[in-house]
């Protein structure tokens, strides 16, 4: 089977490149060929199988949903009146330097550009899902406190330190799954089984400010450990499909939720 083209440029012609409106340029950090559990263990794969939407082992359990951010537009485009706008008007918060997180089928389909033996994806801002950012000034962190400073890159790693500030984008919400509760004492089954019409926020960021569908809304007053039931039908997949190579947060998968996709709030 053939495998996805990739363009071929060097580095001066990398650095000149003019990204696509509304899109980021990512260097791909993690990547699938030979990729590890952390256990050590080689995982197989063969990226040419299609993408399914069941919890199968697939080619979408090793895509390359992750890397660094090295070039972001100046601002995004958002009219309501022009099919080329985005779907909703948001602030860009992306960085330079920023780990992202993004779609598993930009992961596929994605403009892909080599460069020195490193690989890029030119992905819609859209498709991206939340990101990690490093802190500049750790005495202004409120993450920081409690920390004694000067332990950092001795007992504080650098991992530790990218998780100190986490970004949700486009208004996308990560909620952690929540279990049956028990029928009785003796049910064994039920708390061991995904309630998918439900889950606890984990992490949440700004909400869209417009979206181009009018009919579009969501609750504002939305906040981190809420447990919230999800509109019917509500797309449901994990940021990290494979446990074993999550990297965002420990072995915690989350689901990927669109704000609007929220339906209420249960408990708070």
């Amino acid at each position: 089977m053939p495998k996805r083209p990739q363009i071929e440029l060097n580095k001066e012609e990398l650095e000149r490149a003019e990204i696509p409106m509304n899109h980021v340029l990512v260097k791909v950090t993690f990547r699938a060929e030979g990729a590890k559990t952390k256990g050590g263990i080689v995982i197989g794969f063969n990226e040419d199988v299609n993408y399914a939407e069941d919890d199968s082992f697939w080619s979408a359990d090793l895509a390359e949903i992750r890397g660094e951010v090295v070039k972001v537009p100046q601002k995004l485009y958002f009219n309501p009146d022009d099919p080329k706008s985005m779907d909703w008007e948001c602030d860009m918060e992306l960085r330079v330097g920023d780990r992202v997180w993004y779609s598993v089928l930009e992961a596929k389909n994605s403009v892909q550009l080599l460069c020195d033996g490193i690989l890029y994806k030119s992905v819609p801002y859209t498709d991206c899902y939340v990101a990690k950012r490093k802190i500049d000034d750790l005495t202004d962190c409120p993450a920081m406190k409690g920390l004694d400073i000067s332990k950092i890159g001795k007992t504080i790693t650098s991992e530790e330190l990218l998780q100190l500030e986490t970004i949700c984008l486009n208004g996308y919400v990560l909620c952690s799954p929540v279990y049956f509760d028990k029928i009785s004492p003796l049910d064994a089954i039920s708390d061991t089984q995904i309630d998918m019409t439900r889950g606890k926020v984990a992490f949440i960021g700004k909400p869209v400010k417009t979206y181009k569908n009018a009919s579009y809304s969501h609750i504002d007053d939305l906040r981190a450990g809420d447990e919230v039931l999800f509109e019917k039908n509500c797309p449901l997949y994990y940021l990290e499909r494979n446990k074993s190579l999550a990297c965002f947060d420990g072995d915690n998968q989350y689901w990927v939720v669109a704000h609007r996709r929220i339906a209420m709030i249960l408990n708070r």
